[in-house]
């Protein structure tokens, strides 16, 4: 059960795609209420940590314990949690007797070191988590490394977009916008979210009279330090 009954079941919205690249990755999780790990993750939970990547946990509707170099603390909705590189942390169960849903990005997406579940650096332990709250216009979020930030859309006030830094994910909290991508476009609705490639032009306008969409700026240099050959210096940008 959730709070929120717009967003609909949380089945439909963990099945949605899962955001994969080499800047990027993450997508929807669910911990059920009286449940005993996240939904469809049966070895959960796991304590591990990113080497080199942060990372976020944004609860769209219920309440979750997290754990962060020793530390406890209940995200409840529409809390941003930022948890630095490196630090060990844990997602360990939902809190309150309602379906946990959390969005969770990982940046940048190291495929080759995916995660560590012992072994962690030294002075990791250390390290806490940062709590805020974007939608009341904490801005906290925006001066982390792997920032993220509030954007708001008035009814037939589209903005266009372009980065030619970051690739960029979306996540509508809400009302209803329209999205062009390129030259795909559609409407998304709480708990949708869109991802956008790096150079590629996008605008948003909202469906109804306002909406509310949270975004991460995800830089990444492609092929970055990538060695081009004898005589030649590795690939800067």
């Amino acid at each position: 059960m959730t709070a929120r009954p717009e967003l609909g079941s949380w089945q439909d919205w963990a099945r949605q795609r899962l955001v994969f690249t080499e800047a990027v990755r993450g997508g929807p999780l669910v911990w059920p209420a009286g449940g005993e790990h996240l939904a469809g993750d049966p070895l959960g939970p796991v304590r591990h940590a990113h080497d080199d990547a942060a990372e976020y946990y944004f609860v769209l509707s219920g309440e979750c314990l997290i754990e962060v170099g020793g530390e406890e603390r209940v995200a409840t909705t529409n809390e941003l949690v930022f948890i630095p590189a490196n630090a060990p942390h844990n997602l360990l169960g939902e809190v309150g007797g309602e379906d946990a849903w959390v969005f969770v990005l990982v940046a940048p997406n190291f495929a080759h070191n995916k995660w560590r579940t012992s072994d962690f650096l030294p002075g990791t332990e250390d390290l806490r988590m940062t709590i805020s709250r974007p939608l009341e216009d904490d801005s906290t979020a925006r001066s982390h490394p792997f920032r993220a930030s509030v954007e708001r859309f008035g009814r037939d006030e589209p903005k266009l977009v372009v980065s030619d830094t970051a690739e960029l994910i979306y996540l509508v909290v809400d009302g209803r916008v329209h999205t062009r991508v390129g030259l795909l476009s559609g409407a998304l609705g709480p708990g949708d979210y869109a991802h956008v490639r790096r150079d590629v032009e996008h605008e948003f306008s909202s469906l109804t009279e306002e909406s509310t969409v949270l975004q991460f700026d995800c830089e990444f240099l492609p092929f970055g330090g990538v060695d081009l050959g004898p005589g030649r210096e590795k690939y800067a940008g």
